[in-house]
Formats: C-alpha cells, structure tokens, sequence
C-alpha cells in the first residue's frame, strides 16, 4: 500500500466541518443496501454489493455524509473495500452541492478518488451528477456520471444513468435504466437492465447486463444527499 497523507480527505473536511462551529449536528438520514448484477449472456461473471451511508447535518446548510461500501465479483473472486467522505453545502431546499473523497481497495492496490458533485429536485424530478481525479497504483484517470430519476405514481420511480472512467486510451463505462418500487416507507427494491463496455489493453467489448437490489434508508430525509462513489460500482461482473 502507498504511504499518503490524503490530501483530499482534508480538503473535503475542511469543506464540510470549517464552515462552522459549536453547532449542535444531528443525524439526518442513512441507507444500508445489497445489491446483484450480472452480465445477461453469462451470469458466472457478477457482482454482490453491500453499502452503506450515513449523514450528519451540522447546521441547516452544511453537513458531512460518510460512506462504506464492499463488492465481491463471482468469477475471479476479487473482492473491493471502499471509504468514502462528502462535505455537503445545501444551497436552499431543491439544490446541493458537495465535495467528496473515496479510498477505495482490490487486488492489493489503492485507488484515492476526489472530485465534486451536485443534486437538484424539480417536481417529480430528481438529478445529480459527479466528476472525479482517480489517482490509483495503475495510474491517473477521470470519472464521471449523470443520473436522472423520474417519480411516478404507486410509489415507483424511473433512473437513468451513466458513468463513465477513462485512463490513458483505456475506457469503462456503464449505463443502466432502472425501475424501483417503495415497498414500505423505509424500503425500496429495484430492478435494472444496462450495457457496460469494457475498452482496456486491446480488448474492446459491449454487454449487457442485468441487476437487483433493495435499500433501506433512515431519517427524516430517508436516506442522503448523494450516491457513493467508486470504480468497483461501474463493474456488473469480473
């Protein structure tokens, strides 16, 4: 492992914690969530995901969310740690923003993402999106994504994303649709279907996949601001 000083674990703290002080904080919502993909012609090739957030308000505008998250891929056994810090600025009730570090882990080698990111609602509406330095073992590169998510009636919702990293010619990329359901008023199940195209060391390769979940959130916000970040959660199978 590489000796750092994470920088971008301070930047993101003084963000969040430096805009204010002796401030009573409380917390204002979490999540914990499971998750399976896999690729549609091969299902040996999967992902099992297990995350967690949670997000403490330290005045009206500002707060901090932390992140935990572990992946294990079926068929090569590979399995991914990751940690993650957002500060937080809430601009008015409809409108955030934030920055955030990830550390994430696999194989042995270390991978420290920071970047910025923003959330809007608008009716039924909801949007976020992210960009990221990711300094890794194996190199530097970008990540990035776009999410959109349409409320309907019933309690069901319709998500559209893409992500996407790329490193010296080398590309990754994931886009997925999603249906999701409130089952109850702290959980909600989800089913998506996608492509992820994988255009790495010669190989250049389009898939389709397919996965499930469900999450259960906390909070008078039930759940966080934003989305954990990561390298692992591009992947639906290794």
């Amino acid at each position: 492992m590489k000796s750092k000083n994470f920088p971008g674990l301070t930047l993101v703290a003084t963000l969040a914690l430096g805009a204010t002080t002796a401030q009573a904080v409380e917390v204002t919502g979490g999540s914990v969530g499971l998750s399976y993909s896999a690729f549609a012609d091969d299902t040996d090739f999967s992902r099992l995901g297990l995350d967690g957030s949670v997000e403490i308000g330290i005045n009206r505008n500002f707060g901090v969310q932390f992140d935990a998250g572990y992946s294990d891929f079926g068929f090569t056994g590979v399995d991914s740690h990751s940690l993650g810090l957002h500060g937080i600025y809430h601009l008015d009730e409809a409108t955030s923003f934030g920055a955030f570090y990830t550390r994430e882990e696999a194989l042995g080698e270390d991978a420290d993402i920071l970047g910025v990111e923003a959330g809007y609602e608008m009716l039924e509406w909801e949007f976020e999106g992210y960009l990221a330095n990711v300094d890794s073992d194996a190199g530097d590169g970008t990540l990035g994504g776009l999410k959109a998510r349409y409320a309907m009636a019933e309690g069901f919702g319709l998500t559209g994303s893409f992500d996407h990293f790329g490193s010296d010619g080398d590309d990754l990329s994931r886009f997925a649709v999603r249906l999701d359901r409130d089952v109850s008023p702290t959980t909600n199940l989800f089913l998506e279907v996608g492509s992820a195209k994988v255009d790495v060391g010669g190989i250049n390769e389009t898939e389709p996949f397919v996965g499930l979940g469900g999450e259960i959130a906390f909070g008078a916000d039930r759940g966080t601001t934003f989305d954990q970040r990561g390298l692992a959660r591009l992947i639906p199978g290794l």
